[in-house]
C-alpha cells in the first residue's frame, strides 16, 4: 500500500506538470493578446482579477526605478507580440497594457516613428504636440483607434530612456457610451 501511495503521488505530480506549463503558455498568450488589442472585456477583467489576486505565476510587479519603465511588470518568459519579444510590460491601468521594447538610447523617437509607419494611420493629438513645444518634453505618444480599442505607442526619453512602449488601451470598451 505504501508503494502504491508513493506511485500515486508521483503520477499526480507528473500529470500536473503539463497543466502548470499549459497555464503559463495560456497566460503568455493572454498578455500578448492584451497588448495587441485582441481581448474582449470579459477576458481583460478575468486577467486583471488574477493579477489583483497574485494568480499569474512568474508575473512580477517591478519596483519603480529612475529612468526605468513606469508601472513595470516582468515575466520569466518573453512575451511575443507586435513581431517582437520582451519580458517587460507596463500595466498603465486595468484597461491598458504596453509591451516595453528596448531601443537605443537617444534613438527611441526614430524607432517609434518606424513602428508607427509599420502600424499605419497613427497620430498624436494636439496636447502631445503642445507638451513637446511648450514644455520641451522629449517623447512621442502615437495613437490609433480600432473600434473601441486604441493602439498606443509611447516614448518618454526623460522618464524611460532606452524604451518604447507599444500596446493597447481598452477604455472605450468599458465606458458606458
Amino acid at each position: 500500500m505504501k508503494h502504491f501511495l508513493t506511485l500515486s503521488i508521483a503520477a499526480c505530480c507528473v500529470a500536473m506538470t503539463p497543466l502548470a506549463h499549459a497555464q503559463s503558455v495560456a497566460d503568455m498568450k493572454t498578455i500578448a493578446g492584451f497588448v495587441e488589442c485582441k481581448l474582449d472585456a470579459r477576458q481583460i477583467q478575468r486577467f486583471i482579477d488574477r493579477v489583483d489576486n497574485n494568480g499569474i505565476p512568474d508575473f512580477v510587479n517591478l519596483p519603480p526605478r529612475p529612468k526605468g519603465v513606469d508601472l513595470a511588470w516582468q515575466t520569466s518568459k518573453p512575451i511575443t507580440a507586435w513581431g517582437t519579444s520582451s519580458n517587460v510590460v507596463s500595466l498603465v491601468s486595468p484597461h491598458e497594457m504596453l509591451l516595453a521594447i528596448p531601443a537605443p538610447v537617444g534613438q527611441e523617437i526614430d524607432a517609434a516613428k518606424q513602428w508607427a509607419a509599420r502600424i499605419g494611420d497613427m497620430h498624436e493629438d494636439s496636447g502631445t504636440v503642445a507638451m513637446r513645444e511648450k514644455l520641451h518634453w522629449h517623447g512621442v505618444d502615437y495613437r490609433k483607434v480600432v473600434g473601441k480599442k486604441e493602439i498606443r505607442l509611447l516614448v518618454d526619453q526623460d522618464e524611460s530612456p532606452g524604451w518604447l512602449l507599444l500596446g493597447c488601451g481598452y477604455n472605450q470598451l468599458f465606458s458606458n457610451n
